[in-house]
């Protein structure tokens, strides 16, 4: 899964670079102003009901079509509410263009109400080989489409060209792939409404969580601040939504499938230390040798996106290191836990969103999402304790190394970045990124023998590379 999100995200960063040459930060905010309201709309149908039967070790040929059929009800609202509503968002974000994106995005919708629940069983039956090379084939699709369009008509409509193209190549090859025909029927609709009700919920709260400041400085900034801020947000971003996701994505239906809470338990300590040995020090890296990173790839059109990359890398970051609080909860039959999170951070964000983008404009949105996160790492990690039963000294001993390690690599980065702010761009990005990436590895190797070789991250990586080998 970490695979194909890799393969997934390197063609989709790929993009990104190419259009952040051929468009401007305009055109971004502009398809952000619209894909927001779109996020909105989508809370409708927002069940994740794929995940009811994931969880659902019984689920039957009723419990498919029943979500089948739901899927394709809320598919045809949520693109005829797209309709209704662009004028509307027009005149809030006071943008004429935004009514002609949303008709065009409504489309995609009407693809997606249809898409083959079938597909499901690749995650349910881990057949995760499957899994890549569905979404291959949707991203490269995506690609081409998208990049072609921005090449000629150098506007905003290539975005959602692609945005289409892609959810109509979801539809066909959901079909292929899979031989499960979905039939109308909603036998089951009580039975799946007794989890999904509170994936409902929690999928609009971490909706507000992620896309609530995009209304906030769209409305206040424009959309040249928005779409800086996207931009910014999807490369600070990097270690949460392309390596913990899949992660999560794969471990989800792992979970679901142990016998026990002690089992679950020594699972969730492997997976922290896992994630925090090698995800961490992405996330921290990326705010590290941020302004090398933007001019590199995006040119100096972006470079007010610096300090939010530095600030938002951080806040993802810390949030990969949570994510797989959540996968727990949700094997564990527990969405209530995820709920009362998502609660948490948000009466945290939004005041300090509030209080720093009038301090520090579109930047203050970095410190907003780091106050939040920093408050609510205890308590959600206090709400797994009591679930699973682990220690402290447990997480403790599975991450220390990985923590004081990135910590010295941060310093080490930043030192070395001010002896080579006069050289090239691409070089400061190629020297900066080799010593943080050294001095990293280094370190917590040394930290490990020092510690006396404990299991952990660090041996399960070598002898996995020792079995290759």
């Amino acid at each position: 899964m970490v695979g194909a999100r890799f393969v997934d995200r390197l063609i989709g960063i790929f993009s990104t670079i190419i259009l952040a040459r051929l468009l401007v930060p305009a055109d971004f905010g502009l398809v952000a102003m619209a894909t927001a309201i779109a996020g909105v709309i989508d809370l409708l149908g927002a069940f994740s009901f794929d995940l009811a039967l994931i969880q659902n070790a019984r689920a039957e040929r009723r419990h498919y079509d029943t979500v089948w059929t739901f899927n394709v009800i809320f598919g045809i609202i949520c693109g005829v509410a797209l309709i209704i509503l662009a004028i509307p968002a027009a005149n809030f974000y006071n943008e004429g263009r935004l009514t002609n994106v949303m008709y065009a995005l409504s489309v995609s919708y009407f693809f997606t109400a249809f898409n083959n629940v079938g597909i499901v069983a690749f995650r349910k039956n881990l057949d995760f080989h499957q899994e890549f090379t569905f979404v291959f084939i949707r991203r490269v699709v995506t690609f081409c489409v998208t990049i072609s369009g921005a090449y000629f008509l150098k506007s905003y409509w290539a975005l959602i060209w692609g945005i289409c193209m892609g959810r109509f190549v979801t539809l066909i090859m959901s079909y292929i792939m899979n031989n499960y025909r979905p039939r109308l029927t909603l036998a089951a609709a009580g039975e799946l409404f007794g989890f999904s009700k509170w994936l409902l919920v929690n999928n609009a709260l971490f909706f507000l969580l992620h896309n609530g400041c995009t209304f906030v400085i769209g409305r206040s900034f424009g959309p040249t601040a928005l779409g800086i801020y996207s931009v910014a947000y999807e490369i600070s971003s990097l270690p949460s939504t392309e390596l913990v996701a899949p992660i999560n994505r794969a471990t989800f239906p792992g979970f679901s499938k142990m016998n026990s809470t002690l089992e679950i338990s020594r699972a969730y300590i492997k997976l922290f230390g896992m994630i925090s040995l090698l995800i961490l020090p992405v996330g921290i890296g990326i705010a590290a040798v941020a302004e090398p990173l933007v001019l590199t790839l995006l040119g100096t059109t972006w470079i007010a996106a610096v300090p939010l990359i530095q600030l938002l890398a951080i806040h993802g970051a810390i949030g990969a290191t949570q994510g797989n609080n959540g996968t727990v909860w949700l094997a564990l039959g527990k969405p209530r836990a995820t709920t009362s999170i998502a609660i948490f951070f948000l009466a945290i964000l939004f005041p300090a969103l509030y209080y720093f983008l009038n301090w520090y404009g579109v930047v203050g949105a970095g410190y907003a999402y780091i106050l939040a996160n920093v408050v609510t790492v205890p308590y959600g990690m206090n709400l797994s304790k009591k679930l699973l039963g682990f220690k402290w000294c447990e997480l403790w001993s599975a991450a220390w190394r990985a923590l004081l390690s990135v910590c010295v690599m941060y310093v080490a980065v930043l030192f070395v970045d001010s002896m080579t702010k006069t050289m090239p761009s691409l070089v400061r990005l190629i020297i900066n990124s080799a010593c943080g990436a050294t001095i990293y590895i280094c370190l917590v190797l040394l930290l490990w023998q020092a510690a006396g070789r404990p299991e952990g991250a660090e041996k399960y990586l070598l002898s996995r590379l020792t079995r290759r080998r």
